[in-house]
């Protein structure tokens, strides 16, 4: 039995240091997978944005290059003198070379009143005139050089000639324009403006621009075989450009991007970073992607910027972290369950100890002790289970030697109620006979002198023959006879049958009375009624100057017994005394004035009700007697 409650101990400790464990370690987990989500999350939409920024330069750079090329063109003596001759042939020959030069779609030259002189890509479209709200009759009417990225509608681009005007045309029904590069720069004669000379690169279908982002920001990293980022252009919310090759190799254009990304970026003009489709809703391959507006010279949204890297890489990234993240906690909760059975026995030995030394006391050895090994709180316990084990020996003596006082009082009593027997019965006649001749003697005196003398002698045989009915009755030492009584009633009538004593010293003693509200208890009233008034006497005559007799009861602490208290503010009984007082002859009083027998016959009746009997005192303060009588 004792080896299995030793088993259970460990394996409960075990046991719940495993679930301890257990919940730590899947909190942890849940908050684990919960950063590392976020965290990827974030360095997934970090990476993109900052993505989204290096293509937004590219574009801005080729877009700077376009404004730079026009207005060094603008500049040159020969397209001046040309423009001023409308010398179309030289036009044509100088625009194309560095319409071809500079990689531009569109490079074109107005004269000052904004009529198209030349097209370099389609020379025979000419003389119509541009229109003042565009770029180019912005630059024409303001005289400075002005970038923008337009839109362009299919008629404007079919001005342009039939290849770019087809590249207006994707596979949507709201794309019939194109989307475009534009920079126009004022040609200034003698500081006024001569004419205007505006190129653009078309974006849609243009498959160089959005390679170009997608090398510089991805450099063509390959993930599983797969690009790692595409970068896309959308005209409005329609795919015209984008670097992501569909599974049969074409570029996935035409599609429209999501309500949610539209609504986000060209109806708030804000930027939007998640996860995406590129071309929806072929496209099986997610990204975390990233769009912005892109907007004209007059701040109006004409388009969308956007990048995006493949979902997996950060979905593989995180599968990883997690499954690091796992394996370490799966090998702490390892490590925790190895360290828990060696920790245990370190708890579990001292317990042991502790139990097997309890066992020893409770078979009455108290003599045993633990042998404190830490200075933990275990070594503290074992430390304090051995006090109390002392302190178990020292009550334990102390219980034996009061029984070996009590049992030395009871044999002392019996011996002495024997003897008092006896001699009650031995001197019982011949104390008759005096006292019968000695009253006849009193009534047949003379002279007052004999009776004064015979007097004496009656009353001296009187007390003598009272001591002996004392002894008697201290002798027989009667069963009591119980019923059920009221104590309260017992304590009135004990002081009612006192009231002369009282009457006599009615000026100098009071009775405090507090009685409490107390069940019925069985005992013989008889033998009650004379312990309360052998204690009132006594206490009455302790108080020789006066004082307060002080009288309570009430029901014990734990409501099992009725305690009677009864003090007095007499002269006290001094320490080396008090284990005296209920020994029988024994007496503090003058001689003639007490038998001694009182508080012994006291002390007999309590132990004949199972009750106990104490006493407390001070010299020069006075005594309390508190008498405690079991109920039931």
């Amino acid at each position: 039995m004792r080896w299995s409650m030793k088993r259970g101990l460990k394996s409960d400790l075990i046991v719940r240091f495993i679930a301890v464990i257990a919940i730590t370690t899947l909190i942890s987990c849940v908050m684990g997978t919960l950063l590392i989500n976020k965290w990827t999350i974030g360095q997934a939409e970090s990476t993109v944005r900052n993505s989204l920024n290096t293509a937004r330069e590219v574009l801005d750079n080729r877009l700077e290059h376009i404004a730079n090329t026009v207005r060094f063109t603008s500049s040159t003596n020969r397209l001046q003198e040309a423009l001023a001759k409308k010398d179309r042939a030289d036009l044509r020959q100088y625009l194309e070379k560095v319409r071809d030069e500079n990689a531009l779609d569109i490079l074109d030259v107005a004269d000052a009143r904004g009529n198209v002189v030349l097209r370099a890509s389609n020379p025979g479209s000419a003389s119509d005139s541009v229109a003042l709200t565009t770029t180019v009759g912005l630059a024409l009417t303001s005289g400075k050089t002005i970038s923008s990225v337009e839109y362009v509608p299919y008629q404007t681009m079919e001005k342009e000639g039939e290849e770019l005007a087809a590249r207006c045309v994707i596979n949507s029904p709201s794309s019939t324009a194109a989307m475009v590069l534009m920079s126009a720069s004022p040609v200034l004669k003698d500081g006024k403006v001569a004419g205007v000379v505006w190129g653009g690169v078309v974006l849609n279908r243009n498959e160089g621009i959005v390679d170009k982002i997608e090398d510089i920001v991805y450099q063509n990293e390959k993930y599983r075989g797969k690009d790692n980022g595409v970068a896309t252009l959308f005209l409005k919310d329609v795919r015209i450009s984008t670097s992501y090759k569909n599974p049969d190799g074409t570029r996935g254009i035409g599609s429209m991007v999501s309500e949610q990304v539209a609504q986000k970026v060209l109806g708030e003009g804000k930027a939007w970073v998640g996860t995406a489709r590129v071309t929806q809703p072929t496209s099986e391959k997610g990204y975390v992607a990233a769009y912005e507006p892109i907007r004209n010279h007059r701040d109006e949204i004409v388009g969308m910027l956007a990048v995006g890297m493949l979902e997996q890489k950060f979905s593989d990234m995180r599968a990883e972290t997690l499954t690091i993240f796992l394996g370490i906690s799966l090998f702490g909760v390892i490590l925790s369950i190895v360290l828990a059975n060696f920790l245990s026995d370190a708890i579990v030995k001292p317990v042991n100890n502790l139990v097997a030394v309890s066992h020893a006391i409770s078979r009455g050895d108290f003599s045993v002790r633990v042998e404190t090994q830490s200075a933990n709180e275990i070594g503290e316990l074992e430390t304090t289970f051995n006090l109390m084990a002392s302190s178990l020996q020292a009550r334990d003596e102390e219980i034996r030697r009061l029984n070996r006082q009590h049992l030395m009082r009871s044999e002392k009593l019996a011996s002495i109620g024997r003897l008092a027997a006896g001699i009650a019965h031995e001197i019982n006649n011949p104390l008759t006979s005096v006292l019968t001749f000695g009253s006849l003697l009193l009534r047949k005196a003379e002279t007052d002198g004999q009776k004064d003398k015979l007097d004496i002698i009656v009353k001296e045989t009187t007390r003598v023959r009272d001591i002996v009915r004392r002894l008697l009755n201290f002798s027989r030492q009667t069963e009591p006879r119980k019923e059920n009584c009221d104590i309260n009633l017992i304590v009135e009538s004990a002081l009612s049958l006192t009231k002369n004593q009282l009457k006599v010293r009615e000026n100098a003693i009071t009775v405090k009375k507090e009685l409490g509200e107390l069940p019925s208890l069985q005992c013989d009233p008889n033998q009650m009624l004379e312990v309360f008034i052998n204690i009132i006497i006594n206490a009455l005559d302790a108080m020789a100057k006066g004082g307060e007799l002080g009288i309570k009861t009430g029901l014990t602490e734990d409501a099992k017994a009725v305690e009677i208290r009864i003090n007095d503010m007499g002269c006290g009984i001094a320490e080396e005394n008090l284990e005296k007082v209920f020994d029988p002859f024994f007496t503090t009083k003058e001689v003639g004035k007490g038998t001694g027998l009182g508080l012994a016959v006291v002390y007999g009746i309590i132990d004949g009700h199972n009750g106990s009997i104490d006493v407390e005192s001070e010299v020069g303060k006075g005594t309390m007697f508190v008498i405690r009588l079991p109920l039931g």
